[in-house]
């Protein structure tokens, strides 16, 4: 059977079980070829993100609901520090206090930052957890952790890893200065409200140049920059292409899927699946970076492998493969009772949402 591996997880010795190809449509590796250390590290510049692999038929069995270990207590330990540091640093500057570098630097500690990017955990432990508490923190944190995985997969090195992180964990610190009752509020936001909404980011970018963020100007970008889009529609420069940096240019995608992914105020949570469809509508659109995009759907899509969801008709089911090469189609699910739906063959079915462990 073929199955899905991301290049980090290629081994010698694998069997290649459909031909790979680069951007452009160039045979790079041949089907059955049997890999090797040489023909592995080739994949890293053509930007490659899985491979599809031929293993021996096994039929998957699927855990009845409650048996599975859907939280990891020491990942929701880290998680919860980490929530109330970023907490603890928003407060303070909402009080009109200074900006406490040193709650920042303790959550970017190496040790931190590793538990809490973990390629194998980290997305099915955010998305299995019940966001109670403050939605800004939340999403603050959820963006940080994001940004460490891209960074990850962008095989940027520990500092610009640092950088990015913060970015994600800073773009809302603007809203400190938004009143609660806009922010909290159900329904539309008047024209004048929504203003002061979008003038987060400006409030955040001239927050933070009067700290010792000033340092890292590109940190100080990407906060500014989060909110722009490739075509000049985004705000509150109305920057276009190469004017955005690339650390905007990804939080923008970041920071769509997060809000997208929760329940908010104003809307409940998307499927991750309806979030694609709409991120991949925008770079179609020519409003978001084609090259961050495509490498960030691809590899959050294999990171929802073994997350139950909730279908379309009420069903349970968990995601047991996911088609690497195309960013919007469904995945096959296998429900409690060993049954097994291909979603891309059913018109009248599709993932409604990701269910948390509490929900599951």
């Amino acid at each position: 059977m073929l199955k899905s591996c991301d290049v980090d997880n290629l081994r010698p010795g694998m069997k290649v079980g459909r031909e790979v190809k680069d951007f452009d449509g160039k045979v790079i590796l041949r089907q059955n070829t049997i890999l090797n250390a040489k023909k592995i590290n080739s994949l890293i510049g053509y930007n490659i993100f899985s491979v599809y692999i031929e293993e021996e038929e096994e039929k998957p069995v699927v855990k009845i609901a409650g048996q599975d270990h859907l939280l990891d207590f020491g990942y929701l330990e880290c998680y919860e520090a980490t929530y109330n540091k970023i907490h603890d640093l928003f407060f303070k500057v909402g009080q009109g206090g200074d900006f406490d570098i040193s709650l920042l630097d303790s959550v970017l500690e190496n040790e931190n930052v590793d538990k809490l990017c973990d390629n194998k955990i980290a997305v099915t432990q955010i998305h299995n957890m019940t966001r109670n508490g403050d939605y800004t923190i939340h999403h603050a944190t959820n963006v940080g952790i994001l940004a460490g995985l891209f960074a990850k997969w962008l095989r940027y090195p520990r500092q610009n890893m640092r950088e990015l992180i913060m970015v994600g964990i800073l773009t809302e610190i603007g809203k400190t200065k938004v009143p609660k009752a806009i922010l909290n509020k159900k329904g539309k936001l008047e024209p004048d409200e929504l203003l002061q909404v979008q003038r987060h980011v400006d409030y955040g970018y001239d927050m933070l140049k009067f700290t010792p963020l000033n340092q890292f100007p590109n940190v100080l970008l990407g906060v500014l920059h989060h909110h722009e889009r490739i075509d000049g529609t985004g705000y509150p420069n109305h920057l276009k292409g190469k004017q955005i940096s690339d650390y905007g240019k990804i939080l923008a995608f970041l920071d769509i899927y997060d809000a997208m992914a929760a329940n908010r105020s104003y809307a409940k949570r998307n499927s991750p699946f309806d979030i694609f469809k709409v991120l991949n509508g925008d770079i179609g659109k020519g409003k978001l970076d084609t090259r961050f995009g495509i490498l960030f759907m691809r590899h959050l899509r294999q990171s929802l492998q073994g997350c139950w969801v909730g279908l379309s008709d009420g069903q349970r089911a968990k995601i047991i493969l996911l088609d690497a090469s195309d960013v919007v189609a469904q995945p096959i699910v296998q429900t409690p009772q060993n049954k097994f739906i291909d979603l891309n063959k059913s018109t009248d079915l599709k993932v409604e949402v990701l269910l948390t462990a509490q929900e599951v």
